[in-house]
């Protein structure tokens, strides 16, 4: 109970923190809009917006993990949540003209989850694939069926991991990465408790990570027994 008070509190506290961020960065926009700016004011105004919008990214992480929450949990036919994910992933600047990204993608594949909470957990899995991978690179992304479960997986070519690195990847703002909150994992972690899911790991350095992502699998709506 103590532990859930101090994540409440501290969720709280985050929560306050992104109102002011979002007043900087607007008054901070404003100021670059005046015609009287030199350049040393404008760049100094782009390292502001720079690093408020770095607290914000913060900032909602720790929301969501402190208060995962659920909106609501329905049926997700997982090709398609996948496949929606990936064409937004390709698109997004750390995958373009960089990262190749391999769908293998069993059809007619369903689970019960909140659709917000797939879509983080396939997102935040493809950025921690991309940020392990120095330059060009290849992602793939498979899933199938294995009894009552679904495995998704996410597999890279990047650096790979040390087995001591493993151990602390789900540790709160653990982290490699010269940039990053150390919380993209611990997200995944802490959205897939609700579900009974669960998320598997292997790695070697040199070599590239493999994440396993195990869900409940359900039969399709409508489907009469």
């Amino acid at each position: 109970e103590k532990l859930a008070a101090i994540g409440e509190m501290a969720a709280g506290i985050a929560h306050e923190i992104k109102n002011p961020l979002a007043s900087m960065s607007g008054s901070t926009q404003l100021l670059k809009k005046e015609a009287t700016n030199t350049p040393v004011a404008r760049k100094l105004m782009d390292i502001v917006l720079r690093e408020t919008d770095r607290l914000n990214v913060l900032a909602n992480d720790f929301l969501l993990f402190a208060r995962p929450g659920s909106d609501k949990i329905e049926s997700v036919e997982l090709s398609s949540a996948i496949g929606d994910t990936l064409e937004l992933f390709r698109k997004n600047g750390i995958c373009q003209n960089r990262i190749t990204v391999v769908q293998d993608l069993a059809p007619e594949v369903w689970t019960e989850m909140d659709p917000k909470h797939t879509r983080q957990v396939l997102w935040n899995l493809l950025l921690n694939a991309a940020e392990a991978i120095d330059g060009t690179g290849t992602i793939q992304v498979s899933s199938k069926t294995a009894e009552d479960m679904v495995q998704v997986t996410v597999k890279d070519d990047g650096c790979g991991m040390s087995e001591e690195t493993i151990s602390k990847i789900f540790d709160p703002f653990f982290t490699t990465k010269a940039h990053g909150t150390g919380l993209g994992l611990s997200i995944v972690y802490r959205l897939l408790e609700p579900y009974n899911g669960r998320l598997d790991v292997r790695s070697r350095q040199g070599q590239g990570s493999t994440f396993t992502l195990f869900l409940n699998r359900i039969d399709p709506p409508g489907l009469l027994s």
